[in-house]
């Protein structure tokens, strides 16, 4: 695991989560030989993007012009033991259904599921579930219209 993922675990996940309601942080524990280890963990939150910063994404441009409301894939990390395993796309699908999920069946609305590339390989692998990018620079925004989702799923 990667020092700032195992930094922000023990500093902040559980305070963000049950103090300062900023975030919720879901573990893989992976069990080893008499003994467990985090294989990876996911945070989300919620997130406003500029409206004008969502050209790329034709559905959301007809939209009118104040901020889409999102749900943040704050941070997705996989231990490097474990990678090429994937525990990645398994936490992004279990990311991308509670996000799902709460769209359903939750009190409030919102259009985008959104996340931050960190590097050009992470913005590949959000690429191959259909994330847009809102810029070159990195890190970078990406987004996916939850619209289509959301049209073809039925609620539980």
């Amino acid at each position: 695991m990667l020092r700032s993922s195992s930094e922000y675990l023990k500093r902040f996940a559980l305070r963000h989560a049950e103090k300062d309601r900023l975030a919720r942080t879901y573990l893989a524990i992976d069990e080893v030989s008499g003994g467990t280890r985090l294989g990876g963990y996911f945070s989300l939150s919620v997130v406003r993007v500029e409206r004008a910063t969502v050209t790329a994404l034709p559905e959301v441009d007809r939209l009118p012009r104040f901020p889409v409301p999102g749900v943040l894939l704050a941070r997705l990390a996989v231990d490097a033991r474990v990678q090429g395993q994937g525990l990645g796309r398994y936490l992004f699908e279990e990311a991308l259904g509670l996000t799902l999920q709460l769209a359903h069946t939750g009190p409030v609305a919102f259009r985008l599921f959104v996340t931050d590339a960190m590097d050009a390989n992470a913005a590949r692998f959000y690429e191959r579930f259909g994330l847009a990018r809102l810029g070159d620079e990195v890190p970078c925004r990406m987004v996916l219209d939850l619209r289509a989702l959301l049209t073809i799923r039925s609620p539980r």
